[in-house]
């Protein structure tokens, strides 16, 4: 039967040029079950032709025998399983009556919205870097609708994620009938307000209602070097003892980069041209934390002032600057330091005996490198027998002044020690000890031994003979207490027989004596010192001298004459003769 049926179609073939054809066009939706009717061949037989068979004709791998049931007597068309447009769109065979009538056959699938679009990936991932200007697209995998004209693909919105309204999209449809979608940045990105986004993105197709299906677009906002490092603090300050040891830490900058990797990495350094030029600070690169290098010295300086740089490791690096300012808090290192200048002529430790009580012995300047309360200074004065006392007005400029009168005679030095503490702990002192020596004012006479002198002599004695020395003492010294001799000479005492030596206080004659004109002759001895105005003190010496015979009788009258009464008596004096009769 087989056989018959294929040699029948071969003639047909062959004289188709004379056969009567038909055309019949079915549609058919897909989807639908099995046994479906289509369609019947005899609506393509030309008006009043009935045929009874039909023999069917079909190419190969047209699957109108595998997925079509025709029966070749009625002519009716089933689906002989659920059709699917996006497998097979269309079926051709050729149906031919036992008359030679020829139909053709055309069904067309027609599409439901059975599919919704599909995007290549449910999750993906993209890259756009930060101040991307408005307006710049990237284009993104278009999703695909196996259905096709309306119920293809129609659009794309964002459905959630896009927070600022960042993006919107694009689309356009290729030659091809997809819908290519294109990412448009809409607004400013920065990275460092927002990193990232999750756009939830979704396709629709034209069915009613639509079919939709969605995807995750993880957006990376890729960072660019457009943020300098800041600091917490645009100054810091500190203090620091200046005995501190090297390496020891000092403080900590922080400064953090709003950018990220390389251009957020931060570095430390300190600016040596703007400071620290002598390197007694070091900072870490890495952490901030600034040591001391060497050692401080607060007398030399103060204060230190550090331009401490923040710099990123992009390639053209962003750099912020910070200013450290590291005060040196003093450490009593410092011993106080005085300075003595003595008020004299010549600038010597000595004062007049005769200075009054408040005068000024000598002038003491007090300083103390250190500072704060290291400088704060208490002077002191020791010795002196509360001779001398210390004053002061401002603990810096302090004075000795003489407390007390002063007699050079009684006492002619005096040890003194002045110290100098200061109020560190422990405290710190200078000392200064000196001899403050009394010089000597005259303000002494020159005193002899005794008032009153007596020396006995023989009258006869050579000009120049020893007589006695008197002796005066001055208390004074120097030419205040040198004393010389002089006698007061007087007329009527015969000071004139004698002479005295300034120097030596001896008395010798100087002229011969004569116990008849004066058996005690007086002197009155001067001792005069050489001060000025000089002083001076009198003694008396008395002379005895010790008579010798020297001297022969001598009547007073080389001639008398004398008268006599007569009858005068026998024993009466009539004349007295007198002579010069030494004692």
């Amino acid at each position: 039967m087989l056989l018959l049926e294929l040699l029948i179609l071969e003639g047909l073939r062959a004289g188709m040029g004379s056969a009567v054809l038909g055309t019949l066009d079915l549609q058919i939706d897909e989807e639908q079950p099995a046994g479906t009717i289509i369609g019947d061949i005899s609506a393509g037989l030309p008006p009043e032709t009935s045929a009874y068979m039909y023999f069917i004709s079909a190419q190969e791998g047209s699957g109108v025998s595998t997925d079509l049931g025709i029966d070749e007597n009625t002519g009716i068309i089933k689906t002989a399983r659920v059709l699917d447009r996006e497998t097979r769109d269309r079926y051709s065979f050729i149906a031919v009556t036992p008359e030679g009538i020829t139909v053709e056959v055309n069904i067309q699938v027609n599409d439901i919205n059975d599919h919704a679009p599909a995007f290549p990936k449910q999750h993906s991932t993209f890259q756009i870097p930060e101040h991307t200007p408005i307006g710049s697209r990237f284009p993104l995998d278009p999703a695909f609708d196996a259905d096709s004209g309306l119920l293809n693909t129609q659009g794309y919105m964002i459905k959630g994620g896009n927070v600022g309204q960042a993006f919107r999209l694009e689309t356009r449809r290729g030659p091809n009938g997809v819908l290519y979608l294109d990412l448009v940045v809409s607004n400013v990105l920065d990275r460092e307000n927002r990193s990232s986004y999750s756009l939830l993105l979704e396709a629709y197709d034209g069915g009613s209602p639509p079919r939709s299906t969605q995807m995750t677009l993880d957006v990376s906002i890729q960072d660019i070097n457009d943020n300098a490092p800041s600091f917490n603090q645009s100054r810091y300050h500190t203090l620091i003892s200046e005995n501190l040891k090297p390496g020891s830490s000092i403080l900590q900058v922080f400064a953090s980069d709003a950018d990220e990797g390389d251009n957020g990495d931060v570095i430390y350094e300190i600016n040596r041209r703007q400071s620290d030029p002598d390197q007694y600070f070091t900072i870490d690169a890495r952490t901030g934390v600034i040591k001391l290098n060497k050692g401080l010295d607060y007398e030399v300086r103060k204060v230190h002032e550090l331009v401490v740089q923040a710099r990123d490791k992009a390639v053209h690096p962003e750099v912020t600057t910070a200013f450290v300012t590291i005060h040196v808090r003093d450490y009593n290192d410092n011993q106080p330091t005085m300075t003595i200048i003595f008020l004299s002529e010549d600038g010597s430790p000595q004062i007049s005996e005769g200075a009054q009580p408040g005068q000024y012995v000598a002038r003491i300047s007090v300083s103390d490198p250190d500072y704060g309360e290291y400088s704060n200074v208490n002077v002191t004065l020791e010795g002196g027998d509360g001779k001398f006392a210390l004053t002061t007005k401002d603990n810096i400029i302090y004075l000795i002044c003489v407390d007390q009168l002063l007699d050079r005679e009684e006492r002619d030095s005096y040890d003194l020690r002045v110290t100098a503490t200061d109020s560190g702990t422990p405290p710190l002192r200078a000392e200064s000890a000196f001899v403050l020596q009394v010089m000597d004012v005259n303000d002494n006479p020159p005193l002899f031994d005794q008032q009153e002198y007596k020396q006995s002599i023989p009258e006869v004695v050579y000009p120049g003979s020893f007589v006695l020395q008197v002796t005066a003492r001055d208390k004074d010294q120097g030419p205040n207490g040198e004393v010389r001799y002089s006698i007061l000479h007087d007329r009527d005492t015969h000071s004139s027989w004698f002479t005295i030596d300034p120097a030596t206080g001896i008395i010798t004659t100087a002229a011969p004596l004569d116990y008849e004109k004066d058996p005690q002759p007086q002197l009155t001895v001067l001792a005069t010192d050489r001060g000025t105005p000089a002083l001076s003190s009198s003694a008396v010496v008395r002379v005895a001298l010790q008579d010798v015979n020297d001297n022969e009788p001598v009547f007073r009258s080389n001639f008398y004459n004398v008268s006599l009464k007569e009858n005068t008596p026998i024993g009466t004096c009539f004349l007295q003769v007198g002579t010069g009769i030494e004692a």
